[in-house]
């Protein structure tokens, strides 16, 4: 929260996000997918925004912390033969993301470096 943003520009990339992680869950195991479109742009957001790595890692880390909180709360409606391959998968595309939006993230500085210099 050191960054002030309103909670449009803190949560307005979460949807985006979250239906891909759904996309990524709906194909069949072993399917090889490109990670989303929606995390690089989360990257160039939060770069511009004034986030830092560590801030966008632990925003990463709080979206799987919370994703699997609501799996335990919801754990006897789920299928228990295919939960651990859901949370890898999970985990995976989340991880993913956060791949792509730190290379963005470092692009866009690294870019921003050289214009100053």
């Amino acid at each position: 929260m050191r960054v002030p943003l309103s909670f449009e520009e803190r949560t307005g990339y979460l949807p985006q996000l979250l239906l891909d992680v759904i996309k990524r869950l709906r194909l069949d195991l072993g399917t090889k997918v490109k990670i989303s479109e929606a995390a690089g742009i989360h990257g160039d957001l939060r770069h511009r925004q004034g986030y830092s790595v560590a801030m966008t890692v632990d925003e990463s880390r709080l979206l799987q912390v919370s994703v699997f909180s609501m799996l335990h709360r919801d754990v006897r409606r789920l299928d228990i033969n295919s939960l651990l391959p859901d949370v890898a998968t999970i985990a995976d595309e989340i991880d993913g993301q956060l791949k792509l939006q730190m290379l963005r993230f470092m692009a866009a500085d690294a870019t921003e470096r050289a214009a100053n210099n």
